[in-house]
């Protein structure tokens, strides 16, 4: 149950005005559904609908012992590690449901190719209770994760399925790391963004280790192409630079 109250959390953390949301009639069972949220394409705006149910009841360890305890209500306390330039909106604006109620909440954001990856967002809730035929109020504080993806579209993932390289660390600051098949001083490398333009980056070969690193630090942040050509075979794979 407890995981219940957190994902709830997750969708209460809007500010002001209600969601242009309706909740999934077809919902039935405590919680959030889906369970996980469509995945946010880079480029195209973002908005997905939560359907939330709160439960009546819950069971409650106090002092060692496990009691059956009814749900007054839960209250988000606070939110952490969103995507950027991502937000919430609900339809409580309070950021509290009542045990048994049902909701719906909208997340919503521009995604950029600077942002591609998997998300980890930390919920933190207050749940209010008491425990079956107690006049005692119970809280407890607890946290939980929801993961987001946010992805290239389709027709660019595409054009870096490509064996031979792979790249790390990835998104990259300072510098990346090309690991090659087979350690060769031939070949060319080139780097350059989704635009074609191309940036000239001289690698540093490693015999002992079979890499080739690149100092990407005055990269601007976006997602950018490592191209190896050797032996009229190509070989690339795609890289954020943060």
């Amino acid at each position: 149950m407890k995981k219940i109250y957190l994902i709830l959390a997750l969708s209460a953390i809007t500010f002001a005005g209600f969601a242009q949301c309706t909740p999934d009639p077809s919902v039935n069972k405590p919680g959030i559904s889906p369970a996980k949220l469509a995945d946010a394409i880079a480029g195209t705006p973002y908005s997905e609908v939560a359907t939330l149910m709160v439960p009546k009841d819950t069971v409650f360890v106090y002092l060692g012992n496990t009691y059956n305890a009814v749900i007054d209500s839960a209250t988000v306390v606070s939110i952490s590690d969103l995507p950027a330039g991502f937000a919430y909106e609900c339809d409580k604006v309070s950021r509290t449901w009542n045990g048994g109620s049902k909701g719906c909440a909208r997340l919503y954001g521009n995604p950029l190719a600077v942002h591609v990856g998997k998300y980890e967002v930390v919920v933190k809730v207050r749940t209010f209770l008491k425990i079956t035929g107690s006049p005692t109020q119970f809280d407890q504080l607890d946290s939980s994760t929801i993961d987001i993806n946010i992805v290239l579209p389709n027709a660019i993932q595409e054009q870096f399925q490509y064996a031979g390289i792979k790249i790390f660390p990835n998104p990259v600051s300072n510098v990346l790391n090309v690991s090659i098949n087979q350690y060769t001083s031939e070949g060319s490398y080139e780097i350059f963004d989704l635009l074609g333009q191309r940036f000239n980056l001289a690698p540093s070969y490693s015999s002992q280790t079979g890499e080739v690193k690149f100092d990407v630090s005055n990269l601007k942040p976006g997602v950018y192409v490592v191209k190896r050509e050797v032996n009229g075979y190509i070989y690339q794979s795609k890289f954020v630079k943060e």
